[in-house]
């Protein structure tokens, strides 16, 4: 590893660490689990920022008391605006209003921000994050006290764009990244938890030891994961199986495909994907993938963002035309997705953009 004198200095004279997985690489959020387990055992204060796990995880991550986050909210109004003049809050049993008496009538709601106001980490660890300003400036309103701080980024992708003050890019999967900083940091050997949280990812990133990258050393590498407590029954049966919420998503995904030139189309509405957090989208849109569907897939949804904006995924074995994709509206998958936001909030003006952009 280069660099190792320097990344454990990094790592170990911090004391407030945030890790940041990047939500739509599965294997980014088992190598998150897997350093906030060892970092929590090191006496850190750790803050995992994620949304929300997928339901197939849920035997890796930790009981919610155990996750610190952020609590100091604010709720900010330029004064160039307007002054408030009255402040007042009712509380009851279902929630809390905040009333806001403003000078004058100029207030909008686009004038408003909402964030959180921690103490700045004295270290950003991200996975998974090819570049770290596109992939979070739609959540900066709530996290910009992250904005400043050093960042450790780990990454096995060539698009990573090195925005860290450490960069550990190597072309192999998470899990043996995410093993050798634990060695690096840890002298102890490594805890249960922290063993299936790897072997997960492995298994993730080695489509279950079937891919062609799949080295002896792999084999080996499981084996010693299996040695110190991982359960590998577990977690093949946890990662294998389709949850109630992933059959309802594949169900309407199917429902509402149509053609559009060479181009499977399934647009979902926003009350579809409500319920869902974008990792467990990214699972669903996995299982479609392994179907091994032949044709270019597109699926798109309306945000339910404050932001007006259509999501959605290219699904191709065209890798120049994911590239593309990825390019003009978003962010590459290393999966085989490309990751698509667009300021357009009519999904099938949307849908009619991509197409005719890509396909030029």
């Amino acid at each position: 590893m280069e660099n190792a004198n320097e990344l454990k200095n990094l790592i170990t004279q911090a004391n407030n660490i945030c890790l940041i997985p990047n939500e739509s690489e599965p294997e980014s959020l088992t190598g998150s689990l897997a350093l906030f387990y060892t970092l929590k055992e090191l006496g850190k204060n750790v803050n995992l920022v994620s949304e929300k796990f997928p339901e197939i995880l849920d035997f890796l991550v930790p009981s919610v008391d155990y996750i610190s986050a952020p609590k100091n909210f604010v709720i900010s109004i330029p004064r160039s605006i307007t002054d408030i003049s009255q402040i007042y809050y009712e509380k009851t049993d279902e929630n809390l209003k905040i009333h806001l008496t403003a000078d004058n009538a100029n207030l909008r709601k686009e004038n408003i921000s909402f964030y959180f106001q921690d103490a700045k980490p004295d270290l950003i660890i991200t996975l998974g994050m090819q570049n770290f300003k596109k992939q979070l400036e739609k959540k900066f309103d709530s996290f910009g006290y992250l904005l400043g701080s050093p960042i450790l980024n780990i990454d096995n992708s060539q698009n990573n764009e090195k925005f860290g003050q450490e960069n550990l890019i190597e072309q192999r999967s998470m899990s043996e990244i995410v093993l050798d900083v634990i060695k690096l940091i840890d002298e102890k050997p490594i805890a249960k938890n922290v063993a299936n949280c790897l072997l997960a990812g492995l298994t993730i990133y080695y489509e279950n030891f079937k891919s062609p990258k799949t080295t002896e050393n792999v084999f080996l590498l499981a084996s010693d994961l299996m040695k110190k407590g991982a359960d590998n029954r577990q977690i093949t049966d946890s990662l294998q199986k389709t949850s109630e919420k992933e059959m309802f998503l594949l169900g309407k995904v199917f429902k509402n495909l149509q053609q559009n030139n060479k181009f499977y189309v399934s647009v979902l509405e926003s009350a579809d994907t409500d319920r869902f957090s974008q990792s467990e989208v990214n699972y669903s849109l996995e299982k479609i993938k392994n179907l091994g569907i032949q044709n270019d897939l597109l699926i798109l949804w309306p945000s339910t963002n404050s932001d007006p904006v259509t999501k959605g995924f290219l699904y191709s074995k065209n890798q120049e035309l994911l590239n593309k994709a990825a390019f003009l509206f978003g962010t590459l998958n290393k999966n085989g997705f490309a990751l698509l936001t667009l300021t357009q909030a009519d999904v099938n003006k949307a849908k009619e953009e991509i197409i005719k952009s890509i396909s030029e």
